[in-house]
């Protein structure tokens, strides 16, 4: 009769184990979120006499593929592309619905974009913004700041927003650790 105890324990506690390491094992396995992440539009204001027109263009290509490379090295997330990505869209330059509607059909989660500000020689600023694109809402909204008009503080900016975006967004259908913001999307 113990022995018959013991085998109902035993199988009574193999059961609540099984309930407990369960959802966190198909958490494990769920397909990671897809985002896209596309061109940043930039503008300077700093006044400088020389053109430095190709060198900003390269460092905003540079942010953006920083930002995208490291929201990649996410385990959650997994980057993706949109078919106006090839010809260097930015949500200044393409229409909201149109934007949408590609990000859905390309079967995008997220979109991030936004826009970088060049306020003097020393000064950079800008958005950061992430769209929720099944519910056209936004789930991230931030202002960055960054010292110095080279690769080297582009990046830093770019590693500082991912690092802020995937502790934020929300994944899974869980709640974002912190700020969601409630606000409608890009329509």
């Amino acid at each position: 009769m113990q022995s018959s105890n013991q085998l109902r324990a035993a199988l009574a506690s193999a059961v609540v184990l099984v309930l407990i390491v369960l959802p966190g094992a198909t958490a494990a396995t769920s397909e990671p979120e897809r985002v896209a992440v596309i061109d940043f539009d930039y503008s300077d204001s700093s006044g400088e006499p020389e053109d430095q027109t190709a060198e900003h263009a390269a460092r905003l290509a540079l942010f953006r593929q920083t930002l995208e490379a490291e929201l990649g090295k996410e385990t959650s997330l997994t980057t993706a592309t949109i078919p106006c990505m090839a010809s260097g869209c930015t949500v200044s330059t393409m229409r909201p619905d149109d934007l949408l509607e590609e990000s859905r059909a390309a079967g995008v989660d997220f979109l991030v974009f936004g826009g970088v500000h060049k306020m003097s020689t020393l000064v950079g600023g800008g958005r950061v913004v992430v769209l929720d694109v099944a519910d056209d809402r936004f789930v991230f909204d931030r202002v960055i700041s960054f010292r110095g008009d080279d690769d080297e503080a582009f990046v830093r900016a770019a590693r500082f927003s991912a690092r802020d975006i995937a502790r934020t967004i929300p994944r899974g259908g869980q709640a974002p650790e912190e700020h969601q913001e409630p606000r409608r999307g890009i329509r």
